[in-house]
């Protein structure tokens, strides 16, 4: 009985962790590799951030229509494609798969959009 607690409190924990990771990537660099992000390291830390809330969204039970996987990587591809998009318009070098990448993420959002939009409406059930 006390799985459903664990996992609850862990997929927290991840979304925790990857909040600080987004907004102060410094402190959990500091704290994990004794390091401050440099140069890609800032995006890097970041990108950790995406993947760990969308992970722990992804592992909370799901309530409603709409299962949690779902929403886990939509907010996954959101994140990545709002932070690609980001390097690419600030930093001075790039490589040449960034912009694809963040096609990509786009069009991934919107067909994950549409599938949320679409399962929550009520003429879907």
């Amino acid at each position: 009985m006390m799985l459903p607690y664990v996992v609850k409190s862990a997929a927290w924990l991840e979304m925790i962790v990857g909040a600080v990771f987004v907004l102060w990537p410094q402190i959990p660099c500091m704290w994990l590799f004794g390091a401050n992000p440099e140069n890609i390291g800032w995006a890097l830390a970041r990108w950790i951030g995406v993947s760990l809330l969308g992970l722990g969204v992804a592992c909370l039970p799901s309530k409603g229509s709409q299962p949690a996987a779902v929403l886990g990587l939509l907010l996954f591809n959101i994140g990545l494609f709002v932070l690609l998009a980001w390097v690419g318009l600030k930093a001075p070098t790039h490589g040449f798969l960034l912009w694809p990448g963040v096609i990509l993420h786009f069009l991934i959002s919107l067909a994950l959009v549409a599938q949320v939009l679409t399962r929550s409406s009520p003429s879907a059930e």
